[in-house]
């Protein structure tokens, strides 16, 4: 039975994968978005299944207002000792873990391993000197645009009780001439070599890097092991090596996840099959090329057996207040939160899920008849730019708007809105407005967006195209804020009509 890439056609960037029994574990970024660092598991590394969130919020008051692409990169995931760690760099702050005796249940909050500005992407690696005494060290990036320097790979040694760094960072690898922007570092020891996969070259146009040497601290020799070379796969990056039990029909054990940057898609997840060589260097995919399709891996269990909860793969913009949300029954409840005159780029409480299909439509209706003047709903698209579909109250009517961004080029601080009434006239008595957002696929890289009202005799936002987003794939979902100062204005109810993908 054969297998497609991508295994997952949804924003995961950077995952890392463990197997623990016959379950495997993944993580990925999640930036500035809240609930953080997304668990998915799976049984046979094809079928995945979001299943929890390691981080509900960032220890740093600054994130309860969002800041765009920046929070938490690169995380990685290891099991030792009985336990379950993910640790994870912040390029504003540092690198950070937490833990967990069940990566289903609660985590712990981010500790801080080492504070400062520039460090990314950290992997641990548990390991015995020759004296037979257990060490504990770290791997990880440079982020030029806080440090002043890349194309480097440091090593931290750390507390193997705090997991807090002893003595200073040092460079165990410069890609300057060779490795360009080598990043995101996972480390491993395989029959006495230490092993380093790293990506470099960039997200969109580079390539896959092993580095191997008998000593930790270097030095290094290097092999490009994975490429795009004829492939559909362009700039095959950060991922993880994981072997599964037993080797699958085709005799292979060992594979490879890594994503693809693919515009508004986001960085997309594949799988890659993988052969050790006599010589102790790896060969991945089809002699170094990704593979369209493979033999599946070996698994006793052909999908994952885990629950799902409703509304699970939304996420806030920022780390989430008490009230900001909640669920009863399958209905999502939405306070309304005072705006203080902020777009949405710079509101916590927009809450959105990555998009997960070419094509797809979603439906939801909204108790309109709960919301008091001064209150504001809207269905939402965002990618490096968003439009919105806009339902709000005012001396008792209800007024249906169309809310645009402007200036993608600028940062986010100076990026602005406009919001143009549609010209519908709208019933006052209305107690429901169903929304549908439609996306279909124009090509590998880009869609087109229609968002749909029923009020006023039905009202959509013309098709507008997304081509890329902003550091993370393309987004759609809901807010729900008031112009008023004062937070108790109620909330607003929205339901689940129909969610069709692929069609």
């Amino acid at each position: 039975m054969l297998y497609k890439n991508p295994v997952i056609l949804c924003d995961y960037s950077d995952p890392d994968v463990i197997r623990v029994g016959d379950v495997y574990y993944m993580v990925a970024s999640s930036f500035n978005f809240m609930p953080g660092l997304p668990i998915l598991t799976s049984t046979n590394l094809v079928d995945w299944k979001l299943v929890n969130y390691a981080c509900e919020r960032i220890p740093f008051p600054w994130y309860d207002e969002p800041q765009n692409a920046k929070g938490i990169w690169a995380p990685s995931i290891r099991f030792h000792g009985g336990k379950f760690y993910i640790f994870v760099g912040m390029p504003d702050e540092g690198i950070f873990f937490t833990e967990a005796d069940d990566p289903l249940g609660k985590w712990s909050e981010l500790s801080c391993v080492w504070s400062g500005r520039g460090f990314e992407d950290p992997c641990p690696i548990w390991d015995t000197d020759e004296s037979g005494t257990e060490r504990l060290y770290l791997v990880h990036g440079y982020v030029k645009s806080r440090i002043g320097f890349n194309s480097k790979l440091g090593l931290l040694e750390l507390d193997l009780e705090s997991k807090k760094a002893l003595g200073e960072d040092r460079i165990i690898f410069d890609g300057t001439k060779t490795q360009p922007t080598i990043e995101g570092p996972k480390f491993y020891k395989r029959n006495g070599f230490y092993y380093i996969f790293a990506p470099a070259g960039g997200v969109t146009e580079g390539w896959q890097t092993v580095l191997r040497s008998s000593r930790i601290d270097g030095g290094y020799e290097e092999r490009i092991v994975l490429s795009q070379k004829n492939s559909m796969t362009n700039g095959p990056h950060q991922g993880a090596w994981v072997q599964t039990p037993e080797k699958n029909s085709a005799g292979v054990s060992d594979w490879f996840v890594h994503f693809q940057e693919r515009g508004v898609f986001g960085r997309i997840v594949h799988l890659e099959p993988m052969w050790w060589t006599d010589d102790g260097w790896c060969v991945i995919g089809n002699g170094g090329e990704p593979v369209g399709e493979f033999e599946m891996p070996f698994s006793k269990v052909s999908a994952p057996d885990f629950s799902s909860r409703e509304w699970y793969e939304f996420q806030f913009s920022a780390n989430p207040k008490c009230g900001y949300a909640e669920v009863h029954g399958g209905t999502l409840s939405l306070a309304f939160v005072p705006d203080c005159g902020r777009t949405l780029w710079k509101m916590p409480n927009v809450l959105t899920k990555k998009i997960d299909s070419e094509n797809f439509d979603f439906e939801c209706s909204a108790r309109i008849g709960e919301m008091k003047d001064g209150c504001r709903f809207g269905v939402v698209f965002m990618g490096d730019e968003y439009k919105a579909l806009e339902v709000s109250r005012k001396d008792g009517r209800f007024i249906l708007s169309v809310v645009e961004s402007q200036g993608a080029e600028s940062g986010d601080d100076e990026r602005e809105e406009k919001r143009v009434q549609a010209p519908v006239v709208v019933e006052e008595d209305a107690s429901t407005a169903d929304f549908k957002v439609s996306f279909r696929k124009t090509d590998e890289r880009s869609g087109a967006v229609t968002i749909h009202c029923s009020l006023g005799g039905g009202f959509s936002v013309p098709e507008f195209s997304v081509e890329k987003a902003h550091w993370v794939g393309g987004r759609f979902g809901f807010y729900a804020s008031s112009s008023g100062e004062s937070a108790s204005v109620g909330s607003i109810s929205v339901e689940k009509k129909k969610s069709v993908l692929d069609f």
